[in-house]
């Protein structure tokens, strides 16, 4: 009898621990950016001119936030493909946070970009529709040709955007 009741306190013991650890917390773009960046981009944000042909300054920030690294997240963005499979299969992606990001000038900072890694490659996604990404946020660098990227996720989905 003592058995069966401790192995029950066991059970109700690690049950709520398994469903916190699975818990996905949604984020912001600019929660990934620490508070003290945030303003010095919001300054040199103020002096970039869409109106003529002089390439804007870029402002670049590699500073993450400690607390994201391994969590699992979901975070809403727009999907640069970057790597496909043999068969035009979505491998790898930056997700950034608006439509165009690393087409137009000044880019994000490194910060402000995430580079997606699935395990099983997709069908092509429309790069003009915004996506929910989710799975586990890793502190990684990452630089190629189109972006730089402070952060990687291994991906577990991407979901078209809901509102």
């Amino acid at each position: 009898m003592n058995r069966k009741i401790i192995a029950l306190a066991i059970l109700v013991l690690l049950v709520p621990g398994l469903a916190f650890a699975e818990e996905v917390r949604e984020v912001e773009w600019m929660d990934l950016m620490p508070e003290e960046e945030q303003t010095a981009w919001d300054e040199a944000s103020k002096n970039v001119d869409h109106s003529g042909y002089a390439s804007a300054e870029e402002f670049q920030s590699w500073e993450t936030v400690g607390e994201f690294d391994g969590q699992k997240i979901r975070i809403p963005g727009f999907v640069v493909p970057v790597e496909t499979d043999g068969e035009g299969k979505l491998r790898t992606f930056f997700l950034v946070p608006y439509f165009g990001a690393c087409i137009h000038v000044p880019p994000p900072p490194a910060n402000q970009i995430i580079y997606g890694r699935l395990e099983e490659p997709i069908e092509m996604v429309n790069i003009w529709d915004a996506f929910y990404m989710e799975g586990t946020l890793k502190i990684e660098e990452i630089s190629n040709e189109t972006a730089d990227s402070a952060y990687t996720m291994a991906v577990d989905s991407l979901k078209p955007y809901s509102g």
